[in-house]
């Protein structure tokens, strides 16, 4: 099974997760509580749904704001120090777990 923290300890640079859905941001957000993530001290399951979360380092979360998301759709996913993880492939073991948003810069 694959772990947020395992991924966590495999990348370097900034994790972000995409989520599909609200059914699938849920799912991350419990997931994220289970394994001792919190936004600052608030639960993430207490927290609101969105379709990218940064996944940082000593188990917090954070919402991408404005800029993040131009770094997103700038990247198309080639800056080596930027990954944006589908989390619904990651979490169903897929090979490719990379999303791949369409570059607009």
């Amino acid at each position: 099974m694959r772990t947020l923290e395992a991924l966590r300890n495999t990348l370097a640079g900034k994790i972000y997760i995409y989520c599909k859905n609200e059914t699938t941001a849920k799912e991350f957000l419990a997931a994220a509580e289970k394994e001792g993530y919190r936004f600052g001290i608030i639960n993430p399951t207490d927290s609101k749904t969105d379709d990218i979360i940064a996944l940082e380092e000593n188990n917090q979360l954070s919402y991408v704001g404005f800029v993040g998301r131009i770094a997103i759709q700038c990247s198309g996913s080639g800056n080596i120090n930027l990954h944006i993880i589908d989390y619904a492939k990651y979490r169903d073991g897929k090979e490719d777990y990379y999303f791949k948003p369409e570059k607009k810069c």
